[in-house]
């Protein structure tokens, strides 16, 4: 069975993790690492597919952005029915050239990223040009819903990446519109429910992750697997949950409930990616927001009531003991998780 780009690159990396660390023990000599770990470096034609996947999707994205610099340009010369043809057309011819194209074939999956991409383009179009009133989260979740079927037949994670980020701008915008809040701005500094929005907001992304881990495990032929899906996913909690316990921390009564909750989904993420779906970054980001919420909630107790400016120094040493002791644990982390798959 061949090996896939992903588990090569995985294998590689625990070949050189593994190698590191028998030189560091004294298992290996220096004159012995030479071979081995030129096996586990990039050879040249992985550099090739890294070269052509990376500018098959520079291109992409400069046809897209080009196609969206056409309109903002010619918006006022265009008549309308002129509009959603050439969007259209172009999608069609995406839709096409990709059909014709072999199962797998990286320039078809390429070209549907493009149709994906142009079929929201077009929904802003027709959304511009026939003024109802409508609010942007529809506009996101209508194009949620076409991205999908585009998605299906890619097969390729990265068309189930723009579900999803698609499809929390559409969440993000529906929850502040029916809580009142009046826009961005105001949902992340004053906004009267943005606590109540931010925690729904928690909840949903919470359900998208265990969604997305189920269904790489079940449908991986559909295009669920790889880690990026999962880190996108686990980096909105993480900014999620920071939120929910920062506005806990700074509110005029303090949230304990909902402070608590975030720190429940901190642990989560971090148990469920260091013993079931072990990923570093995802570790990194859940400490790291661990780290602001104990910074700050310290800060609030020290600085409640009065200023002293001894407690800069004491949050200062705080930060470099507890960084220092989560990239220990992320350290440790990391090596006992590589010598498990060598």
């Amino acid at each position: 069975m061949p090996m896939t780009p992903t588990a090569a690159t995985g294998e590689r990396r625990a070949i050189r993790q593994a190698l590191a660390d028998w030189r560091e023990q004294g298992r290996l000599r220096a004159e012995g690492v030479a071979q081995p770990w030129a096996r586990a470096e990039p050879g040249v034609a992985d550099w090739h597919r890294w070269l052509d996947h990376a500018l098959l999707a520079l291109g992409t994205v400069l046809l897209c952005a080009g196609m969206i610099v056409f309109f903002a340009f010619n918006w006022q010369d265009l008549h309308k029915f002129s509009k959603f043809a050439v969007l259209a057309g172009a999608v069609s011819l995406l839709a096409v050239f990709a059909w014709f194209r072999p199962s797998g074939d990286m320039a078809g999956r390429a070209a549907l990223g493009g149709a994906q991409v142009l079929a929201g383009v077009l929904l802003a179009v027709i959304g511009q040009t026939y003024q109802t009133g409508a609010d942007a989260w529809q506009l996101f979740a209508l194009w949620t819903l076409l991205a999908v079927p585009w998605a299906l037949a890619a097969r390729a994670a990265p068309h189930w990446w723009l579900v999803i980020v698609t499809g929390n701008v559409a969440l993000l915008r529906y929850f502040s519109v029916r809580l009142g809040v009046g826009g961005m701005f105001e949902l992340l500094f004053d906004a009267r429910y943005a606590r109540t929005t931010t925690l729904l907001l928690l909840g949903a992304v919470l359900l998208q992750l265990a969604l997305w881990n189920v269904l790489c495990a079940r449908a991986p032929a559909l295009g669920f697997r790889g880690q990026t899906g999962a880190r996108i996913l686990a980096t909105l909690v993480c900014i999620h949950a920071g939120w929910v316990g920062m506005a806990s921390l700074f509110a005029s009564r303090f949230d304990l409930a909902a402070f608590a909750l975030a720190a429940l989904a901190l642990a989560a993420l971090g148990w469920w990616f260091r013993q079931r779906a072990f990923d570093i970054v995802v570790l990194s980001l859940a400490s790291l927001t661990g780290i602001v919420l104990a910074i700050a909630a310290v800060g609030k107790v020290l600085f409640e009531g009065k200023s002293d400016f001894g407690a800069f120094l004491l949050l200062g040493l705080l930060t470099i003991g507890l960084a220092a002791a989560a990239a220990a644990w992320l350290m440790r982390a990391w090596r006992l998780q590589a010598l498990e798959q060598s």
